[in-house]
């Protein structure tokens, strides 16, 4: 039996980062069995968050909003209600894949799933590091990532796998998958094995064959899925064969999410405007990494900005970064570069008009773009986790503020709701947003899975 009749449908995320994956399937219906990250202050932030959803179960958010407001610390909410604090230590497993003992990882997910009397689990998510495919991280390496062990971590992923047996799952990294190589070998090919040598088998949708003749194909773009930035990712999924027999239609959940995303291009992208206009206006410097205060603005939202306040008492994760005077004259340059209708400016362009803002590196061929303005009517460029060394690359539209985006900037392009808390020190926080699937694109995943799941349910308990 797969299902019994008004059950859950439970989640274990692998790498789940800060839950932009986990995030996604929440909102569309899925409950969160356990997520296993190595990063500590991202474990913290998937704490906070289920500290919000459990919370809101209780109808007790006024405790969480206190919590945003900086009014009382989570291990005080979290002493008063000691069964949300045993659901946090349960579902929250700070664990490093390929280092720690396997067995004993597996068993605290399995512990948590008795705990939610889980009796299965439905869809295993993850996504590897994916330095080691990124074509960026490549270009950088004399060895092109080739010796890089983070290239095996999937097979971690698929040991999970065999002993939960899930009923779909996820597999989520950057499109520079199909064309890395370790020992002279495509990694893509030696995946393509180790996933169809699985039993119970399971089929990929779409097949493996075909992503591999078409790869562009199968990738998909954060902006068709209702997210106001341009990040393409692969998203591999797969679902027990023998589901067949109680949903015939299964095999297609893919080309469902294709549709979705033609809809969406044919309707028009969300932009930056659409995202962040709402938002405090700040200087350099200004701002706050924890609170900042309640929403400013009075004029009319837009519904994505609707959206990402819902159940948010005000802006959180909103400090801009403390900028040279040299950097602050170079924004200034890109900016106005751009609003008086040139083409958006690169590197040579400063140095040829402005020698005197000159950056002082000896690379300036290979990063002309170095400086990128994130334009007002437009999606985001893809948000990187090397946002959390430097925000060129994130420059905000807005030449009066002339800075780099904040925290809050980056995670409403990322699609993360405003009451996402996330923890640490403000370095943590970018590193988490950028190497975060987007929970919109996250969540159109889940809703097409989640209705298989419904109509195979449906179809083997006839009512």
């Amino acid at each position: 039996m797969y299902f019994k009749n008004n059950h859950e449908f439970y989640v274990v995320d692998l790498f789940a980062g800060c839950g932009g994956l986990s995030e996604g399937f929440t909102q569309s219906g899925f409950t969160v069995a356990a997520e296993i990250e190595m990063d500590k202050w991202a474990c913290e932030t998937l704490k906070t968050r289920h500290l919000f959803y459990e919370l809101r179960k209780a109808r007790k958010l006024s405790l969480y909003s206190s919590y945003i407001r900086g009014e009382i610390s989570r291990d005080d909410i979290l002493d008063l209600q000691p069964k949300i604090k045993e659901t946090l230590l349960r579902r929250v497993i700070q664990a490093t894949l390929g280092e720690d003992d396997m067995e004993t990882v597996l068993q605290k997910i399995e512990s948590s799933l008795t705990y939610h009397g889980a009796s299965r689990v439905n869809v295993l998510l993850g996504g590897p590091p994916c330095q080691p495919y990124s074509s960026i991280g490549r270009s950088r390496d004399p060895d092109r990532m080739e010796n890089d062990h983070r290239h095996y971590l999937y097979r971690h992923y698929l040991t999970i796998m065999k002993r939960l047996k899930p009923d779909f799952f996820v597999y989520e990294n950057v499109p520079g998958i199909f064309s890395a190589k370790i020992e002279g070998e495509r990694i893509f090919s030696k995946l393509q094995e180790d996933f169809y040598s699985l039993d119970p088998q399971y089929e990929i949708t779409p097949p493996l064959h075909m992503v591999r003749e078409s790869p562009g194909s199968y990738v998909l773009n954060s902006a068709d899925f209702g997210v106001p930035q341009r990040r393409k990712r692969l998203i591999l999924i797969g679902y027990r064969k023998d589901l067949e027999q109680h949903n015939p239609r299964i095999g297609k959940v893919f080309g469902r999410l294709q549709q979705i995303a033609l809809e969406n291009r044919m309707s028009g992208y969300i932009t930056v405007r659409d995202a962040i206009s709402d938002l405090p206006s700040i200087k350099a410097g200004e701002g706050n990494d924890q609170y900042y205060g309640h929403y400013e603005t009075e004029n009319e939202l837009t519904p994505y900005q609707n959206l990402m306040r819902r159940y948010s008492p005000g802006v959180l994760n909103h400090r801009a970064r403390t900028h040279m005077e040299s950097d602050i004259e170079r924004y200034k340059f890109f900016i106005e570069h751009h609003r008086n209708g040139s083409q958006a400016a690169n590197l040579t362009d400063l140095i040829e008009q402005r020698p005197d803002l000159k950056p002082d590196h000896k690379n300036t061929k290979d990063f002309k773009d170095r400086f990128r303005v994130q334009w007002w009517d437009s999606p985001s460029s893809t948000i990187m986790a090397h946002i959390s060394k430097d925000g060129h690359y994130y420059v905000h539209p807005d030449i009066k503020q002339c800075r780099s985006f904040t925290v809050r900037e980056a995670a409403r392009c990322q699609s993360f709701p405003d009451n996402y808390k996330f923890e640490g020190p403000r370095t943590e926080q970018f590193k988490q947003v950028g190497n975060a699937v987007p929970p919109r694109l996250a969540y159109h995943v889940a809703k097409v899975i989640l209705d298989e799941l419904k109509q195979a349910n449906e179809n083997q308990n006839p009512k």
